[in-house]
């Protein structure tokens, strides 16, 4: 009977802990901040349509695949999830985006994306571990990029359903 008192307790005590972690986990903190003034309201200059209806054969999506695997997916993952194979390495706060959660690129347009492509988030205010690639790529490959992410995340940009 004693032993019976004394792990109750103990379980009881464990159950609640792992409520707890798994109530933190559930947690989502997605902030966007104001790009840069000539960023705002950009549209993407490659088509209007919304990326996420373009066929997986279009060459400005098929261009984009070929840079975003070679240069986000690391990060980013191949599917856009945000899991690529170096995702749990960083030792900023701030994981690489899951593009695929609605309240990630779905809740913007692409000029927001644009900005964060050139300027990365090394700095304030996102400190995380995505580098700047404004000199990286060309405007264009960064928005083959950009059309490629939305419809590999199976998501449309802000105002376009």
């Amino acid at each position: 009977m004693k032993k019976m008192l004394l792990i109750i307790p103990i379980v009881l005590s464990l159950m609640i802990f792992s409520q707890v972690i798994a109530a933190e986990k559930k947690v989502k903190k997605v902030i966007h901040y104001t790009p840069d003034a000539e960023y705002m309201g950009l549209e993407n200059p490659l088509t209007k349509a919304n990326p996420k209806t373009l066929p997986d054969n279009d060459p400005n999506i098929l261009a984009g695949k070929r840079l975003y695997e070679a240069t986000c997916a690391v990060c980013h993952g191949v599917r856009s999830d945000g899991k690529g194979p170096e995702a749990d390495g960083f030792m900023t706060p701030i994981r690489p985006v899951d593009f695929t959660d609605t309240d990630a690129i779905a809740a913007l347009d692409q000029g927001y994306i644009l900005w964060r492509i050139d300027t990365g988030g090394f700095d304030e205010p996102f400190y995380s571990a995505m580098p700047a690639w404004k000199d990286d790529f060309t405007e264009t490959e960064k928005w083959q990029i950009i059309l490629y992410i939305y419809k590999n995340a199976g998501v449309s940009p802000k105002g376009k359903k």
